[in-house]
């Protein structure tokens, strides 16, 4: 005689035991998603204290943006203190390049290898950019490429930080989107500013000691292994002077004196690896 087994009543009771485990287990897994989901972001105040160093780097990159807009602009100031905000411009920028360089070269050692190395880094260059016309007459060239500097670094940090505001974030990106153009636009500042004070000691606002520490602080940008774009540049101007030069309506005393500073300044240029 076979034993007949009541199938049907085991496959429900089966499946009354399955859905009701699951019925208990959805509701712990939504959880779980719901609090990963919910997880907070960190606060801004909170990323700017764990970031000390950065913070205060974008305090004074502000600063120098701040200070350089204030001197440029004559309504935000009167004339009595413009030399004020000059002198706060370069020296919040010698702070940042002081920062810059502690970052870099963390810790100190007085060997020959260390001031090499110090040297090669730009924040040394931009220090010693800073304090050379710091005792000088104000000039508002002087301030472009260090506020240009502030600018792009200050976009970049801020990018970085500031997720939870969208807008601001995306003005940001689109700055340091341009980033070759505004490389660019200083190092042809820089290059404008070596004439100029040639130009300026007809009229006692330079002196040969300023030429000359401006003329070694060109050739360090000349050589910047991080930032070609000061060669890059001579190199182009180099070019455009010369095929201006090679056209039939330039006159022939013209391209002489030309192709003589062209010469002249193929001889200052430093030696590059």
């Amino acid at each position: 005689m076979v034993l007949v087994e009541d199938v049907t009543s085991n496959a429900r009771s089966s499946t009354n035991t399955n859905s009701d485990t699951t019925s208990t287990s959805s509701p712990r897994n939504s959880s779980q998603t719901s609090s990963r989901s919910t997880v907070p972001s960190p606060s801004l105040i909170n990323v700017l204290l764990e970031r000390k160093t950065d913070t205060v780097l974008l305090l004074s990159r502000l600063a120098t943006i701040v200070f350089t807009l204030i001197y440029i602009l004559p309504f935000y100031r009167s004339n009595s203190n413009s030399n004020v905000y000059y002198t706060k411009a370069l020296l919040s920028s010698a702070v940042t390049s002081i920062l810059r360089l502690r970052q870099r070269i963390p810790t100190f050692e007085f060997s020959r290898e260390f001031f090499l190395n110090l040297i090669r880094e730009d924040s040394a260059h931009y220090l010693m950019y800073s304090f050379l016309f710091l005792s000088g007459s104000p000039m508002t060239i002087v301030l472009i490429p260090i506020a240009t500097y502030a600018l792009l670094h200050s976009c970049s940090f801020l990018s970085q930080i500031l997720t939870n505001y969208p807008t601001i974030k995306i003005y940001c990106d689109r700055i340091t989107e341009k980033h070759a153009n505004l490389l660019r636009f200083v190092a042809l500042n820089e290059i404008i500013l070596m004439p100029l004070l040639i130009l300026s000691l007809f009229i006692a606002r330079s002196n040969l000691l300023l030429i000359f520490m401006y003329y070694r602080f060109l050739t360090l940008r000349y050589t910047s292994h991080r930032n070609p774009y000061t060669r890059t540049l001579f190199y182009e101007l180099r070019q455009r002077v010369e095929y201006l030069c090679s056209q039939p309506r330039c006159p022939p005393i013209i391209a002489r004196i030309c192709y003589s500073a062209i010469a002249f300044i193929n001889r200052l240029a430093p030696a590059t690896s």
